[in-house]
């Protein structure tokens, strides 16, 4: 648990790091570029996010499965790399054919609607590759103990990298066709790293050692493949897919609108990315010793500590709606739906904590696959009916729908067939509390100042509120333990 406290903090801090530098990103790039031009950095992600789960082929899940049975640093872990490189290789030359295929379609629905995406598909290839194989060598290094890496090459170097695109581009040292060229690049970036990170310590060895795989073992990595590949398909589409269909539905400047709302509504998630990264590796050890006692414990404080950190920035977002729309101007007002169904739906995700990790590296890991296909199918129903019906509030209520409705029945799984669940009394302590802080910063009356400074004073009030009642009632050991490390601090400077 050190292990995954130490590194969920430190890969938490890079991540908000990265959310602040977001943020500025987001509020800039509202004044120095076009709905369009938003809108094709959002469908070149989205897109690119799709086709590299079919590119991995699956085999994330075979890393987070079946790696601690191949983990051994004295024979090159027994030549898994070289499986993890081939595999991607393979996948990619599939998602290449699968590309060129469908390209004459893309084009022909996007010319009139969407000419830039037309304009700039071909940047799709590179993406790809390099998105690719940046979550095929995250998750490798992640199972090395080292979760931390990739989160700050996604979270805080890609949003500095983006940052100082924009500003050049706002000084007129680079082209838009540049700026696109260096978001590509940016994005490309984490692969390269961290293929040069793990040559340095000595973990990139190619070498293939293909008597290590014995028959009961090429089974079990062929099962886990396929269902990786549908459980990720699904998984990246249930993120992306509204993005996409809004495109088909809407056009590139209202897919710009939205990405920006989604990146408010989405900013609850982040304490959960970096303890799912690190957790997930402890997890897969404990099936494999079978330490039920770990996973629960793990379970448990994952889902507090989630619930107690997404809803203090649920509250926060949601009572300061008046605050975000003055920065993002006048062409975002009446979208207060779009953030607070998104951050909802994000909230009710985060209150689940490990819930995917555990199920993704049990045995039973293929019901969730089951799940996330059966929940695709729905949630393209979902967006078909409301994306024409309320544009992009609907599909914010469609993620609402299909994301925090699958997470719920994730839990409920758990506790039916595995005799595990997160939830005790402690978050319903947790929740009268948000109540009451959130009953403090609507009370409190918009400030007739400066919006920063109401900003300041409302999330301040709410933060002490929150924080103090959570330490005072023991919401989150982790919290009372930092607490009382600051507060023997401030005795020891007194």
């Amino acid at each position: 648990m050190g292990v995954i406290k130490r590194q969920t903090i430190k890969g938490s801090i890079y991540s908000y790091m990265g959310v602040a530098l977001g943020f500025l990103y987001t509020i800039l790039s509202i004044k120095l570029l076009s709905s369009e031009q938003i809108g094709l950095t959002a469908i070149l992600v989205a897109v690119s996010a799709i086709y590299l789960q079919f590119s991995t082929l699956g085999f994330t899940k075979v890393i987070e499965r079946l790696f601690p049975y191949f983990r051994n640093k004295d024979h090159n872990h027994n030549g898994f790399l070289f499986l993890t490189l081939a595999v991607g290789m393979a996948g990619f030359a599939l998602s290449l054919i699968t590309f060129f295929l469908l390209k004459p379609y893309i084009i022909e629905s996007n010319q009139v609607k969407s000419p830039l995406l037309v304009q700039y598909i071909w940047y799709l290839i590179p993406l790809i590759f390099f998105r690719m194989f940046s979550v095929m060598l995250d998750t490798y290094n992640k199972m090395l103990f080292d979760a931390t890496t990739g989160s700050i090459l996604s979270d805080f170097v890609y949003r500095v990298g983006t940052l100082l695109l924009l500003g050049a581009f706002f000084l007129n040292w680079i082209n838009f066709s540049q700026f696109v060229f260096g978001f590509v690049f940016f994005l490309s970036l984490p692969a390269i790293y961290l293929a040069g990170l793990l040559i340095y310590r000595k973990q990139f060895n190619l070498q293939p050692k293909l008597e290590f795989l014995k028959p009961p073992l090429w089974k079990e990595m062929i099962s886990l493949s396929i269902f990786g590949i549908i459980g990720g398909l699904s998984s990246a589409a249930l993120k992306q897919v509204d993005t996409v269909m809004l495109n088909a539905y809407t056009d590139l400047s209202t897919t710009g609108v939205y990405s920006i709302l989604f990146f408010f509504g989405t900013v609850i998630l982040i304490p959960g990315v970096a303890l799912g990264k690190i957790s997930s590796t402890i997890i897969a050890d404990a099936w494999k010793n079978k330490d039920i006692d770990t996973i629960k414990d793990i379970y448990y404080k994952s889902s507090i500590n989630q619930l107690f950190a997404s809803l203090l920035i649920f509250i926060l977002i949601v009572t300061n709606l008046h605050n975000v729309f003055k920065l993002l101007g006048p062409k975002y007002d009446g979208t207060d739906w779009v953030i607070i169904l998104i951050s909802l739906s994000s909230l009710i995700v985060s209150s689940t904590g490990s819930s995917v990790q555990i199920i993704g590296t049990s045995h039973k890991y293929k019901i969730q696959t089951y799940s996330l296909g059966v929940l695709v199918v729905l949630v393209v129903i979902f967006y078909s009916i409301f994306i024409p019906l309320w544009g992009m509030v609907g599909a914010a209520f469609g993620s609402l729908l299909s994301v925090a409705g699958a997470s719920l029945l994730r839990v409920f799984y758990l506790q039916r067939n595995m005799k595990l669940f997160p939830y005790r009394l402690t978050h319903i302590k947790c929740l009268a509390i948000g109540v009451l802080a959130f009953a403090v910063g609507k009370l409190i009356p918009v400030l007739p100042i400066h919006f920063l400074l109401d900003l300041i004073i409302r999330c301040s009030a709410i933060s002490v509120v929150f924080v103090s009642l959570s330490y005072a009632f023991h919401i989150s050991d982790d919290l009372n333990l930092i607490a009382d490390k600051f507060l023997k601090q401030l005795r020891i400077l007194k």
